[in-house]
């Protein structure tokens, strides 16, 4: 059955990316919610999808620097919102190397100890992240989040690197994609339907996840599509 994902948190009625807003994804029921993550400068987790806030760069600036012009949400603090969802960790990049790497020990290190571990999933459009911490926490689980390469490279280098999904535009997936992800034993996750045509179009190929900012039509979908289907 295909899983519903908070795309940021269900932030109809609270700021995306907020504690808040996965405790709301949390209350109507989603199956998980999908978070974004940077590291500051002085080394602290922040949820925000920007990689800037009122000015002020997450990278390069500290945990105080930017606590002074915005609330921000700390990653341990989302985790433990989200109660028994799934929580699929993106993790931000930047041109940096160093950064790229720091940022994936760092996630890799918070998720190892955490309680909603077995929970988590990470993923990024940096391959080198994806790699980073596949190395170094073999049993986690990690997707490679992709744009424009062609879609069997995108499913053969996430084989390569023995990653466990690959994250993909709704509109790039159709069923020969979504076939050929099964073939290679590839959960595949996609971003962003919120229209009803869309995401009829997503549980009919059966991906393993989608990523919506509209929750409650998935779920009614979903609800239409068990029925239909007899599952």
């Amino acid at each position: 059955m295909t899983s519903i994902f908070a795309h940021r948190g269900h932030h109809a009625s609270a700021p995306e990316n907020s504690v808040a807003a996965v405790e709301a994804a949390r209350d109507i029921g989603a199956d998980g919610v999908e978070i974004d993550v940077w590291l500051t400068r002085d080394k602290f987790l922040v949820v925000n999808h920007d990689r800037s806030l009122h000015g002020w760069s997450l990278p390069s600036s500290t945990l105080a620097e930017v606590s002074r012009v915005a609330s921000v949400a700390q990653l341990a603090d989302v985790l433990a919102a989200a109660g028994e969802m799934r929580i699929n960790v993106e993790i931000k990049s930047t041109r940096s190397v160093p950064y790229n790497l720091s940022v994936a020990r760092a996630v890799g290190d918070v998720l190892d100890v955490a309680p909603e571990s077995p929970r988590c999933l990470v993923s990024s459009f940096s391959l080198a992240i994806c790699d980073e911490v596949r190395r170094l926490y073999p049993e986690r689980r990690v997707g490679w989040l992709v744009q424009r390469r062609s879609a069997d490279s995108i499913l053969d280098q996430v084989v390569r690197s023995q990653l466990t999904s690959a994250h993909f535009p709704f509109s790039r997936v159709d069923a020969s994609v979504a076939q050929r992800a099964r073939d290679l034993g590839v959960e595949l996750h996609v971003w962003t339907p919120n229209l009803h045509r869309d995401i009829d179009r997503m549980l009919d190929l059966a991906v393993g996840s989608l990523i919506t900012d509209d929750v409650l039509l998935a779920q009614e979908l979903r609800a239409n599509h068990r029925a239909d289907t007899g599952e």
